[in-house]
């Protein structure tokens, strides 16, 4: 199934549940369904429903589960070198465990980096851009520090003069849609998207479905969201 078909039936699917009401855990999970397919379509560049080893390369960032060449082969069970949906999509719960510990170890190593990490400020994040970008790439950090994230956010001078930290967020696409008030705002600034014409598609479908679905700005239990991460609003 190509891209546009994908998107076909993602319309429909989503327009469907909308005719109904749904309890908040039902929400959760067409909006955790919706971004399993909607990430693998971002990755899917030549359009022909598999994901070889390149186009992972390309979405490293989220897909880093699968640059592991051991996960790939264990997740590629037919052994054509390629990934389907279904394959991907089977290893979900997997992959969630291990992208929660690989955001621990990158913070890890951004504290051996940056000492002050742990006491680390507004001001000191101001100071240190190239850390800021970093943690907004860490859905971990950014779930956790969310008021210190949102003072960065609000300073557009600052976040003008660093596009290179704007980029990092809006390829953390699980914060992204873990937080749609926030990125509702974000997707107005046409500037880092504008970079990101990769994403131009994602970001009309996840405004479709936070139109859709309002309930989505309440969810505090999304599948990608891991167990140890503790969500304060």
């Amino acid at each position: 199934m190509n891209q546009n078909a994908y998107r076909a039936s993602l319309v429909l699917l989503i327009s469907l549940f909308s005719l109904t009401s749904f309890a908040q855990q039902d929400i959760s999970r067409i909006t955790s369904d919706w971004f399993q397919e909607e990430r693998f379509l971002i990755a899917d560049l030549n359009d022909d429903a598999r994901l070889d080893r390149g186009e992972i390369s390309q979405f490293s960032e989220e897909f880093v589960f699968f640059t592991d060449s051991r996960q790939f082969a264990l997740t590629d069970r037919n052994q054509d070198g390629l990934l389907s949906y279904s394959e991907i999509s089977a290893f979900a719960e997997t992959e969630r465990n291990f992208r929660f510990q690989y955001d621990r170890r990158e913070l890890q190593f951004l504290a051996s980096q940056y000492p002050m990490l742990a006491q680390a400020n507004v001001s000191y994040l101001k100071d240190n851009p190239q850390l800021t970008a970093g943690l907004f790439a860490n859905f971990k950090w950014m779930m956790e520090h969310g008021a210190i994230a949102s003072d960065l956010l609000n300073d557009q001078i600052w976040t003008s003069r660093h596009p290179e930290v704007m980029v990092s967020l809006h390829k953390n696409l699980r914060w992204m849609v873990a937080n749609p008030s926030s990125a509702r705002k974000l997707y107005r600034d046409r500037r880092v998207t504008q970079q990101l014409p990769q994403f131009l598609a994602w970001r009309a479908d996840h405004q479709d479905l936070i139109r859709r679905f309002p309930g989505t700005s309440s969810i505090y239990d999304l599948e990608f969201i891991h167990s140890g991460i503790r969500i304060r609003r």
